[in-house]
């Protein structure tokens, strides 16, 4: 079992350097077994379609994403956890992360016209959004964010975010991220954040 667990592991993993050197029209399970260093039967034991072998992917990488957040912040901290998300999906700028999004903006421009791949991005948004609603819960209950509804703003916060990654698609190292950032920063702070002084959103109560 410890080793089908680790063989299932090195084909999820294999499939991210495939998917982002080939887009997913050039994706083939074929290409993920060469590179995993397995038949492409055993590729097809584990999953029946590509499809289903990219999903598996967006999860385990979702779940990435999110443990890198909470080791690079305070895990505790609502606002720290919502600016943290920003910064780990816009920040990095190195050549892996812009051939990610690349990547990631390639599926999204063909998902209007493919049920599966707009499958995988809702996963995507759904995961985030569900990200974003918890933290702002937590705020909300702990008094640290004002009442407001978490799924707008979740959807909202999502929406930007998302807007921000394909500009680093788009531009790669000559997008003006910080601007974003500091927007996405600041509707946190100005939006959610109890304050002590009315003139200081900011500033935490």
């Amino acid at each position: 079992m410890k080793d089908d667990h680790s063989t299932e592991r090195r084909i999820v993993d294999s499939s991210y350097g495939v998917l982002v050197e080939h887009g997913f029209e050039d994706f083939t399970t074929q290409a993920v077994a060469d590179a995993a260093g397995v038949s492409q039967s055993l590729v097809h034991y584990y999953f029946d379609t590509k499809e289903d072998l990219v999903l598996a992917m967006f999860e385990s990488g979702l779940e990435y994403v999110t443990d890198e957040v909470s080791e690079d912040i305070d895990g505790d901290d609502p606002r720290d956890r919502l600016v943290g998300l920003a910064r780990t999906l816009v920040a990095d700028d190195d050549e892996d992360a812009i051939a990610f999004q690349r990547m990631m903006l390639g599926l999204q421009s063909k998902a209007p016209y493919d049920d599966d791949l707009r499958e995988i991005v809702s996963y995507n948004q759904s995961f985030f959004r569900e990200y974003v609603e918890e933290a702002v819960r937590e705020g909300i209950e702990n008094g640290q964010f004002r009442e407001v509804d978490p799924e707008p703003f979740a959807a909202m916060y999502v929406a930007a975010i998302g807007g921000a990654a394909n500009w680093k698609a788009i531009f790669g190292v000559d997008g003006d991220y910080d601007a974003a950032l500091e927007g996405l920063e600041s509707v946190v702070n100005d939006h959610l954040v109890v304050s002590r002084d009315p003139e200081r959103p900011g500033e935490r109560a």
